[in-house]
């Protein structure tokens, strides 16, 4: 009984062990996220994630091994939001991460960790950087010379509306600011103090979808968004009821492609093609032959075709040729009988 009891309570104590570990290897603990943005003269810009973990209490964790090492195998995850702030397409950006994961006690991070609209102040972050090339951005424009407007998106919104940037603090290192805005119109401002815009938002209806500034960026050389996928014209045609293109993923990525058919006024189809998927976009205001096609991935043009009228060959259809031999038939009966009673008639006329 000795031996069954030291059995049982070695048991017991390692599964208290285990459960000790589990919950443990799976903290429960929220994160304070705060984003800079620095514009830079040579075409770039920093985008700094501030991050600070804390309990469901509001206690700081920034100085938990076990969290810190949980929060490094979301850092992927973490410059992807980064990317999405300048363009709905990541793949398409150059960008270098510079800083991941790095503690830096000078920092501050702005959370309302209890939900009632009030920010908690937490000292210290974790810092992940990354410097994007505003050139690869289709979230970009140009204005006239150097002037551009850069559009950054709310990255949490675009994947969950019901999530939002809490603080957002925009910098400018060598740029100009000529004018700002935010989109939708409704939401929240910024405030302006010591040459920077912060933007802080307690909830949804006050965070903006869009912030979109009017920059004077003097390296900034815009040289147009890559093509996302390698595709081809198939055929061109107009028929009958419109301008039929075909079109063909020939390359190893999928993507969008546009065909544009320059009409009067200039029509275009949005079309996304995945690897060696055919698309067969219709333009049924398109009724006049010849007429030029075009295919575009991003700012570059993949192909450009010329599509005639085809001339639509009647087919009978099969049951055509039996139809004949069946009126043939009939009519052939109808003689015969014509031709039977015609011959009575005259016998039975005879017979009088």
């Amino acid at each position: 009984m000795r031996k069954l009891g030291a059995i049982l309570a070695t048991v017991f104590i390692l599964s208290l062990t285990l459960q000790a570990i589990n919950i443990r290897a799976q903290p429960r603990y929220w994160i304070g996220l705060n984003f800079r943005l620095t514009f830079n003269p040579d075409g770039t810009v920093t985008v700094d994630q501030k991050l600070h973990p804390f309990t469901v209490d509001g206690k700081s964790l920034l100085n938990d091994p076990d969290v810190a090492r949980d929060m490094n195998q979301s850092i992927a995850q973490m410059i992807s939001y980064s990317l999405l702030m300048f363009s709905d397409n990541p793949k398409l950006l150059k960008y270098q991460v510079l800083k991941s994961l790095e503690k830096r006690y000078g920092e501050t991070v702005l959370c309302d960790v209890t939900g009632t609209g009030k920010m908690q102040e937490f000292p210290g972050a974790y810092i992940i950087s990354v410097k994007i090339w505003l050139n690869t951005s289709n979230y970009v424009r140009q204005l006239n010379g150097s002037l551009f407007e850069v559009k950054v998106r709310d990255s949490f919104t675009s994947t969950d509306p019901r999530s939002w940037l809490d603080v957002l603090e925009v910098y400018f290192n060598g740029t100009v600011l000529k004018g700002y805005r935010w989109e939708p119109p409704y939401a929240h401002g910024p405030q302006e103090t010591q040459g920077r815009l912060v933007w802080v938002n307690h909830n949804e209806q006050e965070a903006p979808d869009f912030y979109v500034f009017q920059l004077v960026i003097p390296g900034l050389v815009k040289v147009g968004e890559p093509p996302e996928v390698k595709a081809k014209i198939v055929s061109a045609e107009v028929l009958g009821d419109g301008l039929h293109v075909v079109v063909q993923n020939v390359g190893t990525t999928s993507g969008y492609v546009y065909v544009r058919a320059l009409t009067t006024p200039d029509q275009a189809r949005k079309v996304y093609l995945y690897v060696n998927e055919k698309q067969e976009p219709v333009f049924p205001d398109v009724r006049n032959a010849p007429v030029e096609v075009e295919l575009y991935s991003g700012d570059s043009m993949l192909d450009r075709a010329t599509a005639t009228r085809r001339q639509e060959v009647f087919i009978p259809p099969a049951w055509r040729p039996y139809l004949i031999i069946t009126m043939a038939f009939i009519a052939a009966l109808l003689v015969f009988i014509a031709i039977f009673f015609l011959r009575e008639e005259k016998e039975r006329k005879s017979s009088l």
